[in-house]
């Protein structure tokens, strides 16, 4: 029986060709966090499919979240950051979630069907124009 004794090596266009990603990843990553990443202006509550309030992110304040199956949410918003803070759901995956305040960033809570997203009352600018 012969065995195999190829030697793997890296040569110098694997590291080049690595090195080229990730400066690449980088800049894009960047790039899209200097010119795309606006932070909002309030939050939008949602629930079990509703509009249920609209509050700024500038001002301090914490609501009661009453979602699906008489569950509740608690939402804090402070220092222009919100997020859920205590939630009577069995997983607690919402508390868990990061603090968000940029524009399209959102805090799910699945049993309770409450979705808080963070919107700009911005006007857009035009992205693209078709003739």
């Amino acid at each position: 029986m012969k065995k195999n004794t190829k030697k793997t090596t890296i040569r110098r266009g694997d590291i080049i060709l690595t090195a080229t990603f990730l400066i690449t990843a980088v800049l894009i990553f960047t790039c899209y966090n200097l010119f795309f990443h606006n932070p909002g202006t309030s939050v939008q509550i949602t629930a079990d499919g509703r509009i249920i309030n609209t509050l700024p992110l500038a001002s301090d304040t914490t609501i009661i979240i009453n979602g699906y199956n008489n569950g509740t949410n608690t939402l804090q918003i402070k220092n222009g950051y919100a997020s859920i803070i205590d939630a009577d759901c069995p997983d607690k995956l919402c508390q868990k979630q990061k603090k968000i305040k940029y524009n399209g960033e959102t805090l799910v809570c699945l049993p309770h069907r409450v979705v808080v997203s963070v919107i700009s009352q911005e006007k857009p600018q035009i992205d693209g124009v078709a003739y």
